[in-house]
């Protein structure tokens, strides 16, 4: 967007930049970095791939989800 702006002597062209708006971003690379009460993870140890059955409680072959334990720096309990 152009605005021309008339003098005695000679026509000024100007380029109006666009406003700038708040950024209201959901995606997670904006978001603030701050401390939170979360407890810190001191290690973490795949246990196990657990099958996974279906709707029939039949088991679906070659479908597993690792389990996983957890143990915290500062238990929070």
């Amino acid at each position: 967007m152009y605005l021309c702006i008339e003098n005695k002597s000679n026509t000024i062209k100007k380029e109006i930049m666009a406003k700038k708006r708040k950024l209201n971003s959901n995606n997670p690379k904006y978001w603030t970095t701050e401390k939170t009460n979360e407890p810190v993870i001191k290690k973490k140890v795949l246990m196990c791939n657990v099958p996974i059955r279906n709707a029939n409680k039949e088991l679906v072959p070659g479908k597993t989800v690792p389990m996983y334990g957890v143990w915290y720096e500062n238990d929070l309990n």
